[in-house]
Order: structure tokens, then C-alpha cells, then sequence
């Protein structure tokens, strides 16, 4: 059985924020990179489909 160190709040607190910085690096900022390109590239295509390719 495993008991908590109730001794130091540091460490939770520590630990807590290297969990939520991974999620950040790892997770949430590739997540948003790609949808953000994603959408940019559809607008694009859009503008080129109904609109047509812009001519030089």
C-alpha cells in the first residue's frame, strides 16, 4: 500500500506543473499549430475555388 507525502506541498505542486507543461509542449501547442495551418490552408483553397487563382 502507498501512502501520500502530505509533508511537502512542494513537490505536488512541482510535480503538478511539469505535468501540465508537457501537456502544453507535447500535446496542446502541436495540437493548435496544425489545426491553425489546417484552417489557413482551407481558407485558401476556398478563396481559390470560388473566387479563382490570382493572376500575376
Amino acid at each position: 500500500m502507498t501512502t501520500k507525502n502530505l509533508g511537502d506541498p512542494q513537490k505536488d505542486v512541482k510535480s503538478k506543473e511539469l505535468k501540465a507543461l508537457g501537456f502544453i509542449i507535447f500535446l496542446l501547442f502541436p495540437i493548435i499549430t496544425v489545426t491553425g495551418i489546417g484552417i489557413y490552408g482551407f481558407a485558401i483553397w476556398m478563396i481559390q475555388a470560388f473566387g479563382g487563382v490570382v493572376a500575376h
